[in-house]
């Protein structure tokens, strides 16, 4: 924070940012919205690299030249687009396959979804056609936007796409061409999620699934909020690839509940919040709309990890856009991700390369001494406001069963400490922290 450049952060100016890791060079690779803060903006799909998922290194933009004027083209009498959006990149089949969105405008429904393939993570990519198409459709049908692709237990691929309007959608892909199975873009498949009637929280957008073999639950991970202030993280599960997906209430996210809020805005406190270095007026205010996430396995570690964007909630990045707040300045997270009783939890803290398995609360609080003063703030399902942590006693609905702990790094403090996620008996998640003098990596499952 407060190095506002990609060569001092590669980090910034990451948005709705995707992760792979390529078995080939054995790197971690992240792929983004064209966006540009404070660099010069290029059209092309921002590229990062990290061996660590810790250390990144921005090594420039994935698509040729080809293949951008061919995604921008619109057709005669339309604008040309400016930027593209949401990239999701795999390896298949020998070849990096990467999905991207082209739209009219910010906030039309008027978009085209491309697969481009490489023959290296770092491009250059060339179009290999259309796999979704809404250009000429109205606001009711869905945007093709926001691509995501996702294994089933049997080997099927499956599209996952959409945002707002319409709701999100899944329609199968054939895994030979990464290309959909029905040949007309314009084939919608099945909607597995749209917000509840009379909902008062924008959304859903920025939808992805990731299949958990031990859980035997395919996930559905979605937000929902303004991405400039209020966006938010959550999740529902299902038997099925296709659905429903329901929340731990058992309603369903396509029109009844909104799903289980994984993360949202958020501030713990920072024991010095004030810059030292290049703005001296900034003040760490938290940060706002964590969203638009990749869940992901990381075949070297085994463990499960999200990355998405956030950002920085600091008073004099808060601007007036489109009639309400928005903070300017993100960045790409990632943070770790445990299960519990079939559903996912993330860590509060952003990953700094900590090992270690979570425990439980209760196994943990039966062997050790004393009492711990635990920061802890409660992510509210329909509350999508910046949730604050408080030193008290942890709530009295977050049973003992039903929390981790684990070490991780405070960002706000700069030092090593144990982290909490659990899941209330109302099904909202708990977030917390509290000092930790032990060595590194002495928590482990029992």
């Amino acid at each position: 924070m407060n190095l506002h450049s990609r060569d001092q952060n590669p980090c910034f100016e990451s948005h709705d940012p995707s992760m792979m890791y390529d078995p080939v060079s054995r790197m971690y690779y992240s792929y983004s919205t064209d966006a540009a803060l404070t660099s010069v903006y290029q059209q092309g799909i921002p590229i990062r690299r990290s061996r660590d998922l810790v250390h990144f290194e921005f090594v420039g933009y994935a698509l040729s030249g080809q293949a951008i004027s061919q995604g921008s083209d619109n057709g005669r009498g339309y604008k040309p687009t400016g930027g593209f959006w949401a990239p999701y990149v795999e390896y298949a089949q020998g070849e990096y396959r990467m999905y991207y969105s082209a739209t009219r405008a910010f906030g039309s429904s008027e978009s085209r979804i491309w697969l481009a393939v490489a023959g290296s993570p770092q491009g250059p990519f060339e179009n290999r056609g259309v796999v979704m198409d809404t250009w000429h459709t109205p606001d009711t049908e869905p945007n093709a936007i926001d691509a995501h692709v996702a294994d089933t237990s049997q080997g099927e691929k499956y599209l996952i796409y959409g945002s707002f309007f319409g709701g999100i959608f899944i329609k199968e892909l054939d895994p030979v061409t990464g290309m959909p199975v029905n040949p007309d873009p314009h084939y919608q498949g099945k909607r597995i999620a749209r917000r509840p009637e009379n909902s008062y929280i924008d959304g859903p957008e920025g939808a992805a699934v990731i299949y958990h073999p031990q859980e035997g639950f395919y996930y559905l991970f979605l937000s929902y909020g303004w991405l400039g202030d209020d966006y938010d993280i959550r999740v529902g599960r299902s038997r099925e690839i296709t659905g429903p997906y329901l929340d731990e209430q058992g309603r369903s996210l396509d029109g009844e509940g909104w799903g289980v809020k994984l993360a949202g805005s958020y501030r713990f406190r920072a024991e010095k919040p004030w810059a030292s270095s290049e703005i001296s007026d900034w003040r760490f205010a938290g940060f706002r709309g964590p969203g638009h996430g990749v869940p992901f396995l990381d075949p070297v570690s085994k463990q499960y990890f999200f990355v998405h964007h956030v950002r920085d909630g600091a008073e004099i990045f808060r601007r007036r856009e489109h009639d309400r707040d928005s903070y300017r300045m993100h960045y790409m997270a990632v943070r770790r991700m445990y299960f519990l009783d079939g559903w996912p939890l993330l860590s509060p803290q952003p990953y700094a390369g900590e090992k270690g398995d979570p425990c439980l609360l209760q196994t943990y609080l039966e062997r050790e001494k004393g009492d711990r003063k635990w920061e802890w703030l409660r992510l509210c399902r329909q509350d999508n406001g910046q949730a604050c942590g408080t030193v008290s006693p942890l709530p009295e609905d977050l049973p003992l069963g039903k929390a981790l702990i684990f070490v991780c790094y405070d960002f706000e403090n700069s030092r090593e400490c144990l982290g909490l996620a659990g899941i209330t008996t109302g099904g909202e998640v708990i977030w917390g922290k509290c000092p930790y003098e032990s060595e590194p990596g002495s928590i482990a499952s029992s």
